[in-house]
């Protein structure tokens, strides 16, 4: 019934990040030069995109060969290089394959922090929500990831499983035929046997 959505790793999908710029001309250091140099190195960090992208790919084929401690390290490496939605994305994705649901729920919230309108991190979360038996929560995040992707079955069939667990049967029918026409074979089955049920 719930997905786990795919590992984010194309180049893409990792935050424009500042590049080093190289000074060419010397300049003498006095002691009030150098509190003013520390100031401004201290406000605007310099990431390395290809070095934060290496160890994102990394962690994704530790992951793909079942590493997930690996697969964790080179991810938290990856952002402490450069932040970026896709390394909290798969953060959250090792953390849920761990079990661990709260933690996974804080590093997807991180993710929506870097890359807001990601419906696959809203539909994670709710699927972490699932597992904590908070349905409410769940509800809210299936609710915003259809805001953001309307068209994808998977997430009205998830919805529409939900809804019907709470016993809205109306808003479980309509979110399975939503499913239904996306193509989710699934949803034409499930809709049969609430109609079924609640005739």
């Amino acid at each position: 019934m719930y997905r786990l959505t795919k590992i984010l790793t194309a180049a893409s999908t990792v935050r424009q990040l500042r590049t080093p710029v190289v000074c060419r001309n010397v300049i003498r250091l006095t002691p009030n030069r150098v509190n003013s140099i520390r100031s401004i190195s201290t406000t605007r960090p310099i990431y390395n995109k290809a070095l934060a992208q290496e160890q994102l790919d990394l962690g994704t084929e530790y992951l793909n060969k079942g590493s997930i401690d690996l697969a964790m390290d080179s991810y938290h490496k990856s952002v402490q290089i450069a932040p970026s939605g896709a390394g909290y994305f798969n953060i959250g994705i090792c953390y849920f394959q761990m079990g661990k649901h709260k933690d996974a729920i804080q590093a997807f919230e991180k993710s929506l922090e870097l890359q807001a309108h990601n419906a696959d991190a809203h539909t994670n979360i709710a699927n972490s929500y699932l597992m904590l038996k908070d349905i409410k929560s769940a509800v809210k995040h299936l609710e915003q990831a259809t805001n953001f992707n309307p068209m994808d079955g998977e997430i009205q069939y998830n919805l529409g499983c939900v809804y019907e667990a709470l016993g809205e049967v109306d808003k479980a029918k309509r979110r399975l035929q939503m499913a239904s026409d996306a193509g989710i074979d699934m949803a034409a089955k499930k809709l049969e046997q609430i109609e079924s049920k609640h005739r």
